[in-house]
């Protein structure tokens, strides 16, 4: 077989090959990682799928009543990192929810009111934190809130697009809780139109 002949048979296997070796780009951001939720890599799916169940979970939590809404907002950022599980693209992510959780149910635990019973909605359990502990619990998921919003906006810069809508969910469960802390219904209101313009995003 000519040289000719050679080049001609084998520059399609080989460009063949190289392609199949590359990676998928939904590993490089954007929205090439499918439109359900469950897609791998950087996706707008994905990312959609996280800033809805931050942001209706936050509005539902608030109209809890105020001795279950801390843990209520923790079965919340559960939800939320479980659906990050095995997407490596999202690890910084899933952390920034996971430590949210953490330090949501040591505070829930540190300030349990024995007295009341838990409240149930599915297959989640809420529990209660004592009345008096409620300013101080409130504010502890406000500051465990700001530092998952910390370590998304300071991402690489590759998942800024992606991090950075996620960080604004965040900022409107704060947004949410600290509205709990101060008289009037004006942040309330606030709140709740940021709420419902995330959830149409």
């Amino acid at each position: 077989m000519s040289i000719v002949k050679q080049i001609a048979v084998t520059t399609p296997l080989v460009a063949l090959f190289s392609l199949a070796q590359s990676p998928g780009p939904a590993f490089a951001g954007g929205d090439a990682g499918g439109s359900t939720g469950a897609s791998y890599g950087l996706s707008n799916a994905t990312t959609r799928s996280i800033v809805k169940t931050l942001s209706r979970g936050g509005d539902r939590c608030s109209r809890q009543p105020a001795a279950y809404r801390c843990d209520c907002y923790r079965w919340v950022y559960k939800r939320a990192a479980n659906q990050l599980e095995g997407n490596g693209a999202y690890s910084e992510a899933k952390g920034a929810l996971e430590q949210v959780e953490r330090s949501l149910a040591a505070v829930v635990a540190q300030n349990r009111d024995s007295t009341q019973p838990t409240r149930r909605r599915a297959l989640e359990t809420y529990t209660p934190v004592k009345p008096a502990a409620i300013p101080k619990v409130n504010r502890a998921a406000v500051q465990a809130m700001a530092k998952a919003e910390t370590v998304l906006l300071r991402s690489p810069a590759n998942k800024q697009e992606h991090y950075t809508r996620i960080a604004q969910a965040i900022n409107s469960n704060k947004v949410l809780l600290r509205s709990a802390l101060l008289p009037g219904g004006v942040i309330r209101f606030a709140a709740t139109l940021i709420t419902g313009f995330l959830q149409k995003a």
